[in-house]
C-alpha cells in the first residue's frame, strides 16, 4: 500500500474535507482527491461519502482510518523522540477548553504528550466557549480545544475530530423502540437541555426553531456528565454531542441524529500568523 496515498485520506477524514486535508499537507486539492481515488482503487472499496458539507467515512473507510491513525501516532513519536524534542525542557503549555474535552478527550493526549515532552509544564484551563476564545485570542492562554469553529480573522482554527449529535433516553422509554424518530417526537417527552447562555444550547435549538418546534424542558443544566446522569436516573431525554458518552452502556438508549444536525467537529484553536513555539507545536502535531 502506498503510504502517501493511505496519508492523505486519513487526513481527509481526520480534517472533515478535502480543502482541509490539502491546507495540512501543503498540498493542492486535486492531489489530495486523486491520492483518495487512488487508494480506492487500489484497495477495491469505497471509503469515503462524498457529501456537500464534506466527507464521512464508510465502514470499510472508518477501520482503514482507525488502523492509520495507530500508524501516524506510532510514526509521529518516533520522529520526536529521535528528533531529541522528548528532552526540550524549559517552557510551558497552556491549555483551555471545557469540561467534556479535559475529561474524556485531553487525557490520552495527555499521556502521549508527557512522553514526548516530560520536562514542559502544562497548565489546563476549564472555561466556557466564549471565554476560550477571547484566552486564546488575548494569549492569555497557548491553545484552545473548543466544539465550534469561532470564524474570528486573528484566530487558527482546525478540525481535529469529528463528533455528532446524539439522542440520549433511558433504555426504556417509548422512543427507543421506535425505527425512526422525528424532531415533533421528542418534543412529546420531558427535556434536559443546556442553559440558554451556551453555543451547545443553540445548535440544539436550531432545526426545532426552523420546524416551528419548541422542545419541552424541564431541567437546564450546565454539565455535559450531569445531563447523562439525569437521563439515566430518569428525568427526562436530551440531546447531547457524543465525546462524552461510551456507544456500549445498558441504562441509556443511544440514537444517532445525524440526519437532522450537520456533522460537528472538535477544533483546535491557535493565534493566527504566530509561530508557535515547539512545545505548543508538540501539542498541536499530535492531532
Amino acid at each position: 500500500m502506498d503510504l502517501n496515498r493511505l496519508r492523505g485520506f486519513y487526513t481527509v477524514v481526520q480534517q472533515g474535507g478535502f480543502t482541509a486535508a490539502a491546507r495540512r499537507l501543503r498540498l493542492s486539492q486535486p492531489s489530495i482527491s486523486l491520492q483518495v481515488k487512488n487508494l480506492e482503487q487500489e484497495m477495491g472499496l469505497q471509503l469515503l461519502e462524498r457529501h456537500p458539507r464534506g466527507v464521512t467515512p464508510t465502514r470499510e473507510g472508518q477501520v482503514l482510518y482507525e488502523m492509520a491513525e495507530k500508524l501516524f501516532t506510532t510514526e509521529e513519536e518516533i520522529d520526536a523522540v529521535f528528533s531529541g524534542h522528548a528532552q526540550y525542557e524549559g517552557t510551558s503549555l497552556t491549555i483551555s477548553t471545557n469540561q467534556s474535552v479535559a475529561t474524556h478527550m485531553l487525557p490520552p493526549l495527555l499521556g502521549r504528550y508527557r512522553n514526548l515532552f516530560p520536562k514542559v509544564e502544562i497548565s489546563i484551563h476549564n472555561m466556557r466557549t466564549a471565554e476560550i476564545i477571547e484566552s486564546v485570542g488575548k494569549a492569555r492562554t497557548d491553545v484552545g480545544i473548543i466544539l465550534i469553529d469561532p470564524l474570528r480573522d486573528d484566530l487558527e482554527a482546525r478540525p481535529v475530530a469529528p463528533c455528532e449529535m446524539i439522542l440520549i433516553t433511558p433504555v426504556n422509554h417509548p422512543l427507543s423502540h421506535r425505527r425512526k424518530i422525528a424532531l415533533s417526537d421528542i418534543t412529546e417527552y420531558p427535556f434536559l437541555s443546556y442553559t440558554q447562555d451556551t453555543d451547545t444550547r443553540r445548535l440544539i435549538d436550531r432545526p426545532f426553531e426552523h420546524q416551528k418546534l419548541k422542545i419541552s424542558a424541564v431541567m437546564e443544566l450546565g454539565s455535559t456528565d450531569l445531563i447523562i446522569n439525569y437521563v439515566s436516573l430518569g428525568y427526562g431525554i436530551s440531546i447531547i454531542h457524543n465525546l462524552n458518552i461510551d456507544a456500549v452502556r445498558q441504562d441509556l438508549h443511544i440514537r444517532s441524529l445525524k440526519a437532522y444536525y450537520p456533522r460537528q467537529y472538535i477544533y483546535l484553536v491557535t493565534r493566527r500568523g504566530e509561530e508557535l513555539t515547539p512545545a505548543v507545536k508538540g501539542f498541536s502535531d499530535l492531532f
